[in-house]
C-alpha cells in the first residue's frame, strides 16, 4: 500500500487536540468506486461540515486531516458510546462500491488496506483492538454500512484480523504448513502481496487440508 497527503480545507476541521488518540473510528464514503485521492482532493477544495484523518481504497491510503488536529468525522447531538468522540478519535475512511442490488461493499484490497493502516495507528497511538469502533457504535448512524447489519459479521472478522497473526515468510510457518506453502510457491500458486504471503493461521490450515485432498497434484 502506498500512502499520500492531500491536505483537507482548514477551514472543515477542529483545532489541535487536547488529550491522547483513544479510539480509532471506522467509516465509509457511500460512494460507488471512489477513490482515496479523490475523496482527498474533494475535501482539499471545499469547505465541509465534515473530515477524516485518512481515505483508504484499493491502491493507497491518502492523509487529509492531520493526525495532530480533531477531524469532524463522529460528532453528533446524542451518542450511543459514552466516550468516544472527534477529540480523542481518528477517522478512518473506507472507499466503497456498490452491487447490482444496490448495497454498498469493500473490496479485499481495500480492506487489507485498511486493516494495515489501522493496525499502523493502533501501534502509534497505543489503541487496543476494542477501541477500534465504527461509525455506528458511537452514534448510531449506518456507517460503514458494509460493516451494519447484515455486515456485522464481516466487522467481527475485520477485528479479529487486527489482532490475529499472520506469516509472510515460508520461514515463519508451522513446519506441518510449510511443505504445503512451499509446493505452492514453486507451483507460483501463492505470490502473496508487496509485503508477504499475508497468510493466516485459518489459511495455512485451509491450504493444508486442500493439499492433502490433492486439490494440487
Amino acid at each position: 500500500m502506498t500512502k499520500d497527503i492531500i491536505l483537507c480545507n482548514r477551514k472543515s476541521y477542529g483545532g489541535l487536540r487536547a488529550g491522547p488518540v483513544r479510539y480509532i473510528v471506522v467509516h465509509y464514503t457511500a460512494g460507488d468506486g471512489d477513490t482515496a485521492a479523490g475523496n482527498g482532493r474533494y475535501f482539499s477544495r471545499v469547505p465541509q461540515q465534515a473530515s477524516a484523518h485518512w481515505f483508504v481504497d484499493e491502491q493507497e491510503a491518502v492523509a487529509s486531516v492531520p493526525e495532530k488536529y480533531v477531524a469532524w468525522h463522529c460528532g453528533a447531538d446524542i451518542y450511543v458510546h459514552p466516550e468516544c468522540r472527534n477529540a480523542n478519535s481518528i477517522g478512518v475512511e473506507l472507499c466503497s462500491r456498490k452491487d447490482a442490488q444496490g448495497d454498498y461493499y469493500f473490496t479485499d484490497s481495500t480492506v487489507r488496506n485498511a486493516l494495515e493502516l489501522v493496525k499502523e495507528l493502533m501501534e502509534k497511538y497505543n489503541v487496543p483492538v476494542e477501541r477500534v469502533v465504527r461509525h455506528y457504535d458511537v452514534t448510531g448512524k449506518i456507517c460503514p454500512a458494509p460493516f451494519v447489519g447484515k455486515g456485522t459479521e464481516d466487522w467481527k472478522e475485520f477485528k479479529k484480523m487486527l489482532t490475529e497473526k499472520r506469516y509472510d515468510t515460508l520461514d515463519d510457518m508451522p513446519a506441518w504448513a510449510k511443505p504445503t506453502v512451499g509446493k505452492l510457491l514453486n507451483k507460483d500458486i501463492l505470490q502473496g502481496t508487496g509485503k508477504g504471503l499475508d497468510l493466516s493461521m485459518d489459511m495455512l490450515r485451509m491450504l493444508v487440508i486442500l493439499d492433502r485432498a490433492g486439490k494440487f497434484d
